[in-house]
């Protein structure tokens, strides 16, 4: 008997339906008896992680001090928690805490996960109060968390909503890079002071809730505020407990003695202005942090900092090393020296950025065009008519030395340009050096714009301008891609 095309197609494509509805009963009987398993494992109760340690007389140390401050209602829920219960004994010597203390203490032992003990491995375990706990095994049965080793004989106390682990010893929470440096004493107030300053405070109004108006018609929110703070939250998260740095931390003798040798760049300290005195502490701590774990004998001979400034290791001393926190390690310095590579560098304003930039008049059109060339694939094309119009930029952390000025854009336009800079002390433009034809230059070549010398350090006005009508009439615009400040000590043409 024959058999037809489509009736083995039809029998083929009948097998594997039938293979896999088996597959699936068995993986869903085997998963129910994975999950019996785990909730029925010997000695499980019906009660829940708190009521469990409550039963045990030797955990009434722990076990009064989180009925106390108010745990009951969050080892109560109806969810997984993993928690490392300290003898009674581990409290003996204990220092005086203060309420706050208190409850980060008692947060540290306690996961939002049920952590059994065939699981304890090299693990980083994260905590209520958002700290890592660091489990290491050190042999075939000794596993410590910290210095604290966990009683293998008293682990895996099962019961409704968790797992209890007996430990030896109090898990005291260690503070971050960030916490560390804001408990120093005021004779490292300096670096406190300048990781302050740069918070910055405003009202979050998605989670303000508008409440009425004023008088004048404005909006009055039941408000919430919310702290940014730019170092912490762009350059190096130093109070994230998931990223880890190393810092070298100097007292404010310090940095007033590695700041002398440099003030001929700054002027003194004492005598700069609250914003000028900011941007030369963000100079000198530049070199502050870097990422990852470091001993000091572990050290690269090259550092590279989180602001990408390097130098070598032989600048540093300590008065004190490999103190650690638990986002990384701290090196407390015997003294500091501040390259002059951190803040003699070339300041490039990028064109294309909008940040900072005014031009003469808002009525000509003013847009960001793309060429491979430009440094950022792009560069600002300023649609200006007459001699006289430009394109402003304000330029922070300017050095008072003599700066090397250069620029470029595409060969695109027969205009003339020239660059300006506003004269400290009359607050007008001067031009500096020569007039340059843009259709001459060639496409983005670098053209030598002039020297200039700042007698104050700061923040500065650089203009450039259109200052020839040549070869026609009000059809002048200005296509610019960067213009760069090289200081006259590290300018190499």
């Amino acid at each position: 008997m024959s058999i037809k095309p489509a009736h083995i197609i039809r029998y083929l494509f009948f097998i594997p339906i039938t293979l896999a509805f088996l597959c699936v009963q068995d993986s869903c009987n085997l998963n129910e008896d994975w999950a019996d398993h785990y909730e029925n494992t010997q000695g499980r109760t019906d009660d829940n992680v708190l009521a469990l340690m409550g039963e045990n007389e030797n955990y009434s140390r722990f076990y009064n001090a989180l009925m106390e401050r108010g745990f009951d209602e969050l080892l109560s829920k109806n969810q997984y928690f993993t928690v490392f219960v300290p003898v009674n004994s581990a409290f003996d010597g204990l220092p005086e805490l203060s309420e706050y203390d208190w409850n980060r203490l008692l947060g540290f032992h306690i996961l939002y996960a049920k952590l059994l003990s065939h699981q304890f491995s090299n693990l980083d375990l994260l905590t209520v109060m958002g700290k890592y706990l660091y489990m290491r095994r050190n042999g075939d049965n000794e596993i410590s968390i910290f210095d604290s080793r966990i009683n293998m004989d008293k682990v895996d106390m099962n019961c409704r909503n968790g797992v209890i682990h007996e430990i030896d010893k109090v898990l005291i929470p260690k503070p971050n890079v960030y916490e560390y440096i804001m408990n120093l004493d005021t004779s490292f107030s300096i670096i406190q002071e300048f990781l302050l300053s740069l918070d910055e405070r405003y009202v979050d109004y998605e989670r303000s809730e508008r409440i009425g108006v004023d008088d004048n018609g404005n909006a009055i929110y039941d408000t919430v505020w919310r702290t940014e703070n730019y170092f912490l939250d762009n350059i190096a998260g130093l109070n994230n407990e998931r990223k880890m740095y190393t810092g070298f931390i100097p007292r404010n003798d310090h940095v007033r003695a590695a700041l002398g040798p440099v003030s001929e760049y700054f002027g003194e300290i004492e005598d700069l202005d609250e914003k000028t005195y900011a941007q030369v502490l963000f100079i000198t701590f530049s070199g502050s942090f870097m990422k990852d774990i470091y001993k000091d004998t572990e050290l690269p001979d090259t550092i590279v900092s989180v602001t990408g400034k390097t130098y070598e290791k032989s600048l540093l001393s300590f008065n004190q090393s490999n103190l650690e926190v638990s986002n990384g390690m701290v090196h407390l310095l015997s003294e500091m020296t501040l390259p002059k590579s951190f803040f003699l560098v070339p300041i490039t304003v990028e064109c294309d950025r909008k940040e900072n930039r005014k031009v003469s008049n808002t009525v000509y059109p003013i847009e960001q065009l793309s060429d491979t060339r430009a440094t950022n694939g792009t560069y600002v094309f300023y649609g200006c008519i007459k001699p006289g119009d430009y394109i402003e930029y304000t330029v922070e952390m300017v050095l008072k030395t003599t700066y090397q000025f250069v620029w470029t854009g595409p060969r695109q336009g027969p205009s003339t340009y020239q660059l300006s800079v506003k004269d400290e002390s009359t607050g007008e433009f001067v031009l500096i050096g020569l007039p340059v034809n843009n259709w001459a230059k060639g496409w983005f070549n670098p053209v030598d714009g002039g020297t200039y010398t700042f007698t104050e350090f700061g923040t500065k006005s650089v203009r450039i301008n259109i200052v020839d009508e040549y070869p026609i009439v009000g059809l002048n615009s200005i296509y610019i891609d960067y213009i760069k400040l090289i200081p006259d000590e590290v300018y190499n043409p």
